[in-house]
């Protein structure tokens, strides 16, 4: 998962309606493919989804989802400049949402809400405050 930051607001994507979880509200990311590194698939991933290159900056917490997929949370920068194109295949719309917005919001992956929790607990750190 990529956890992109730009003025204190993360990156939120609304899923598609061609993908699992159709019209979830989530962070950007993918599966690993056979031989990548992590941070080879969060280049990859945002590159087919959003059109961006990302410099993955660190791990910053790991989790498994309700029905056991593993999931690394990734910190990563974007050039202020760029702005998400997003693949309609994958991604419907995407969203700069304040942590507030992001509590929030309705339609959310459970994965997100948790990602949240871990990080108001100190369980993660993150280059804003809570």
């Amino acid at each position: 998962m990529a956890v992109i930051l730009r003025d204190e607001r993360f990156l939120v994507i609304r899923r598609s309606q061609q993908v699992t979880a159709p019209g979830k509200l989530c962070f950007p990311g993918g599966g690993i493919e056979p031989g990548e590194t992590e941070e080879q698939t969060l280049v990859r991933e945002m590159l087919e989804e959003l059109a961006i290159a990302v410099d993955p900056v660190r791990l910053l917490w790991r989790s498994t989802t309700p029905w056991g997929t593993k999931l690394a949370w990734w910190l990563a920068d974007i050039p202020d400049t760029m702005q998400p194109d997003p693949d309609p295949a994958e991604v419907a719309e995407f969203f700069w949402l304040s942590r507030l917005e992001l509590n929030d919001a309705e339609d959310l992956l459970p994965s997100v809400p948790q990602f949240m929790r871990a990080w108001r607990r100190g369980r993660l750190s993150l280059p804003i405050n809570w």
